[in-house]
């Protein structure tokens, strides 16, 4: 669980640098919203990762990988470019440079991913199945944990020393992660497969790699398949639209970056903690459909302060309440999320499974949230909140659904049998 906590602060620590640091430092660039919106297409990164995800899966690293084995080389691999990517974005300037800043960001979210498809794989096969809602609420809280770095310490940095100390700041602390990842974190166990060879047979491989992964989910999945991926599609439609537009919401309405450090990310991430490890407890205790309802419902709800939060102004306390709301409820929801794609996967194809289900979740989200800038353009901060509450109502509807499924389907059975669902 440890490794787990440390894994989840790996992932999140180059994360965090591309969105609130990299959005405010924009916005206070006078880069226009809508360009902010579209930049945050660089996230897609993430979603992306089923593309390459096979690759890191199969093919082994010369050197590295006899010495460290597959996921660890890979994790290490991945992170050295993490840094040097970061390097070159804290040396670019967006009010003179905005083209090789954008270069960059792309740099760190594609080597983000890469190494997020290490830890992804990692994080399951390091657990025993009954483990994967506590794993996920310790990956969430480590994750959250590197934004106290990547979205508090470097606002304290910028505002001293100026955002290109802030990342270059981060640049080393993440070239220092990698002594912890080779002399702390053990290689998973393998499992058995038939591997083919990508020169010889590249048709074999493909179908391996690219399609058996697929095939297998929907063979086990038919039933509700179509409900499943819609699920995951909508799950965080409220939470990703709503985030792009946070940052350039707070500078705009008012706020300092001290009271955004302060207040949005030391308070907002400690909040967002306590939100995961609840999520942990929910799921333990009522199972993983419980908390994905809960999740959903309050991510929706949650954006109905921000509505609030536009009308009254720079108001901290309001700020800290409307803060407490939605991070609690973000914690909660993302550690019901990352437990439920957890458990659709198969240990046969644990990364490329996870990163396709992850394109699912996410790429249909943000592509939406990259039009966030033009919306607030259009109708204001108070209709957009309301549009992005809204939009989580489709989750809400079929996570429902499964629920009562679930609920109904165990009703009548012995209690060892209800135990099991």
């Amino acid at each position: 669980m440890l490794c787990v906590l440390f894994l989840g602060f790996a992932s999140g620590l180059p994360f965090g640098m591309l969105i609130d640091p990299l959005n405010f430092w924009l916005s206070e660039s006078k880069i226009q919203r809508g360009a902010i919106g579209l930049i945050s297409f660089v996230t897609l990164t993430y979603s992306f990762k089923a593309v390459w995800a096979p690759f890191i899966d199969r093919l082994k690293l010369p050197i590295l990988g006899s010495w460290l084995g597959q996921r660890r080389s890979w994790l290490v691999f991945s992170q050295l470019l993490i840094a040097m990517s970061l390097l070159g974005l804290g040396l670019s300037d967006p009010a003179e440079s905005l083209r090789w800043l954008v270069i960059f960001a792309l740099a760190v979210g594609f080597t983000s991913a890469t190494q997020d498809i290490c830890i992804d794989a990692m994080r399951i096969e390091l657990l025993e199945d009954s483990d994967q809602g506590n794993g996920a609420a310790m990956y969430i809280g480590g994750y959250r944990i590197a934004f106290l770095i990547s979205q508090v310490v470097t606002f304290f940095i910028a505002g001293a020393l100026g955002w290109s100390s802030a990342y270059l700041a981060i640049s080393i602390f993440m070239g220092l992660l990698v002594v912890p990842t080779i002399y702390l974190i053990p290689e998973p166990k393998s499992f058995p497969r038939n591997q083919k060879d990508i020169l010889e047979t590249p048709k074999a491989w493909f179908q391996e790699a690219y399609l058996e992964p697929f095939i297998d989910l929907a063979s086990r999945y038919k039933k509700h398949l179509v409900l499943i991926i819609l699920l995951i599609m909508t799950y965080k439609f409220s939470d990703i639209i709503m985030g792009t537009m946070a940052m350039p919401f707070y500078q705009e309405i008012g706020f300092t970056k001290d009271e955004i450090a302060i207040v949005t990310n030391t308070f907002g991430i400690a909040v967002t903690i306590i939100g995961g490890f609840l999520g942990g407890i929910i799921l333990f205790r009522y199972g993983i459909m419980a908390g994905l309802l809960l999740g959903a419902i309050f991510v929706a709800s949650s954006n109905l302060a921000f509505a609030f939060l536009s009308l009254v102004g720079a108001n901290v306390n309001v700020l800290a309440a409307v803060i407490a709301c939605d991070n609690l409820a973000q914690g909660l929801a993302a550690t019901a999320l990352v437990a439920y794609l957890s458990s659709l996967t198969h240990e046969k194809f644990t990364a490329t499974q996870y990163a396709l289900l992850f394109l699912v979740a996410t790429v249909p989200a943000k592509i939406i949230a990259g039009m966030s800038g033009f919306v607030v353009d259009s109708v204001g901060y108070f209709v957009f909140f309301l549009y992005a509450s809204g939009m989580g109502i489709p989750a809400i509807c079929i996570t429902l659904y499964f629920y009562r499924q679930k609920k109904n389907n165990s009703q009548g059975k012995t209690h060892d049998e209800k135990a099991i669902c």
